[in-house]
């Protein structure tokens, strides 16, 4: 009984402090990091909206978690966290500036080759996206309002955008609590509430965007999905936008200290368990 468990904490003790996997993905050097921070990079295609009540689908790939592009456990490239996520409720909106009022991001986790979002249209994407897994999502983002700034504090989201002769650009922010469903390992690993809002509150998430309209989905434009998109006249709903994220947040990792204390107090309750059966 004393042998296997020995032989177990061995392997704990001999794995690299910076290997913090969790939900089947490396996080990379995270566990050398004092701050215990996570970054990560993401593509990004959402519709078009033009005026209040209105609702934005948008998809992506997580590109990179912490600098790296290989993040899959064994070290290979054959897996992949994909997201789809709603922009509900638009308000304040004028011809530069849009906010929402609440949001919802589904990632979803694969352990098969990444897929190739240029090869089918959008609404394809997200189908197949959410197909991941089962339909069962690695972690939920729900949206955290009190930006601060110019945007009202039920704003959860909120972007600012150009129209410059055929170039509809913009960039957007927004913070997210991590919630369910999800791996119950990822959402306490996420769960951190190291995020300042603009009243002193805590998110998990942090969100910052910027996109275009200057490169579409090609089967976007062959199915019509992207009419008006080059010069504003869009209507709401088309994929006009395609471009990158940033989420950064803090996570929680236990102590290799307390993982030690834990292993030695474990191993002098089983000692003291074999000696009053003596």
């Amino acid at each position: 009984m004393l042998a296997p468990l020995i032989a177990a904490l061995g392997i704990v003790a001999s794995a690299p402090a910076s290997a913090i996997i969790v939900g089947g993905v490396d996080f990379g050097t995270l566990g050398a990091n004092p701050g215990k921070t996570h970054l990560e990079t993401a593509t990004l295609a959402q519709t078009f909206v033009n005026g209040n009540g209105q609702n934005a689908s948008v998809y992506g790939y997580i590109t990179t978690i912490n600098g790296d592009n290989t993040y899959c456990a064994n070290g290979s490239g054959n897996c992949g966290l994909f997201y789809t996520a709603t922009f509900n409720n638009s308000q304040n909106f004028s011809s530069s500036y849009v906010e929402f009022t609440s949001a919802t991001v589904s990632v979803f986790f694969t352990n098969t080759s990444p897929l190739n979002l240029f090869n089918q249209d959008s609404p394809t994407n997200i189908a197949t996206i959410q197909s991941f897994n089962g339909g069962n999502p690695w972690v939920t983002l729900t949206g955290h309002g009190n930006l601060g700034g110019v945007a009202d504090p039920a704003a959860v989201l909120n972007g600012v955008g150009l129209l410059t002769g055929r170039t509809l650009s913009g960039s957007g922010s927004g913070l997210f609590d991590v919630a369910g469903p999800g791996d119950a390992s990822v959402i306490s690993f996420l769960n951190a509430n190291g995020i300042s809002d603009a009243i002193g509150g805590k998110a998990d998430i942090a969100l910052t965007s910027s996109f275009n309209n200057f490169v579409m989905n090609p089967y976007d434009i062959i199915g019509g999905l992207t009419a008006g998109c080059s010069n504003g006249t869009a209507a709401a709903g088309a994929w006009c936008y395609q471009g990158t994220a940033n989420l950064r947040g803090a996570t929680v990792v236990p102590e290799p200290g307390m993982l030690g204390l834990m292993a030695i107090g474990l191993l002098g309750f089983i000692a003291t368990g074999r000696s009053r059966k003596g």
